[in-house]
């Protein structure tokens, strides 16, 4: 009883907080990179992400309304599946633009967005395939679209997922395991380690000069998709060892504390932009950030 006063309590203020703290910093985060005029490929996926995760805490209040509200939702059958499916379409995106940021900072493919036809033309592709992304994503979401929906428990109304059966669940979640985690986990952990490996073979002090800033771009792009992962792996363990274990107190609570983490990450993640950045930074101290170019000389946010 006392852990389930504890979770009724604290849970909402939690969130809240997540919330709250969440809808501010990616809120700074997109307006610092929109009033800078000089972009590159890193910026236009941080602006991505935190717009995927905006999208998502925009629906959030309804979930803390519910966790508060002695009836449970109140809000109907079209904003739970609209609730829902930004949820899950948060998941998918964010994983998706996590990966692409991966692939930008891996050494060969870095190193082409500073060829002439590069700088040319991979803008341009970059949103390109982040708008893939999204249409992607939605898509993918579909599962919430057709099957959540308002039901009653005892004289609770609650927004869940009611698929068709146990299998259903089953399928659902190692989908969900499977595209919003598992298979970019396999692309990210390679990648990771090549640009590690990259990042720390440097011999000759001239190129270490040279590449000084690059490194400090791929170090905050490792930071960004080391939170991702810290915030979300231990959702998706619980998620697929509950598809076997028995259920129980314990995994109750385990699991709800898992799901907090993840929704923390659409706050964690532009707090790291923000105070790892210099353009932040800059941006507070000058009267027209919409004229300063996202870095002390030039180009990118993330330095």
């Amino acid at each position: 009883i006392l852990l389930e006063l504890a979770l009724s309590l604290v849970l909402p203020v939690v969130y809240a907080l997540i919330c709250g703290c969440g809808i501010l910093a990616n809120g700074l985060v997109i307006s610092i990179v929109l009033s800078c005029k000089h972009k590159l490929v890193s910026d236009v996926y941080i602006l991505n992400l935190a717009v995927a995760d905006l999208l998502f805490l925009v629906g959030m209040p309804f979930i803390i309304h519910q966790l508060v509200q002695e009836h449970g939702w109140i809000s109907g059958d079209f904003l739970c599946r609209a609730v829902t499916t930004l949820d899950l379409n948060n998941q998918f995106s964010s994983m998706a633009i996590v990966t692409l940021l991966c692939v930008d900072r891996y050494p060969p493919g870095h190193a082409l967005q500073h060829s002439p036809v590069g700088q040319k033309r991979t803008l341009c592709c970059t949103s390109l395939i982040n708008a893939g992304v999204w249409a992607s994503s939605l898509v993918m979401a579909t599962p919430a679209m057709l099957y959540a929906r308002v039901q009653r428990d005892n004289q609770t109304e609650l927004c869940l997922m009611d698929l068709p059966g146990p299998s259903s669940l089953y399928w659902y979640t190692l989908y969900q395991s499977l595209a919003a985690f598992l298979l970019p986990l396999l692309v990210i952990t390679v990648l990771y380690s090549l640009t590690l490996h990259h990042l720390f073979r440097t011999m000759h002090q001239a190129q270490r000069c040279c590449s000084a800033r690059s490194r400090r771009v791929t170090r905050m792009a490792l930071t960004i998709i080391t939170a991702f992962l810290i915030c979300w792996t231990p959702f998706h363990v619980v998620q697929l060892v509950n598809l076997t274990a028995t259920p129980s107190t314990a995994s109750f609570y385990l699991n709800q504390l898992t799901i907090c983490l993840s929704y923390a990450h659409s706050c964690i993640s532009p707090v790291l932009v923000l105070f790892c950045t210099e353009a932040f930074e800059v941006s507070l101290q000058s009267p027209k950030s919409g004229e300063l170019p996202l870095s002390g000389k030039g180009t990118n946010m993330i330095i």
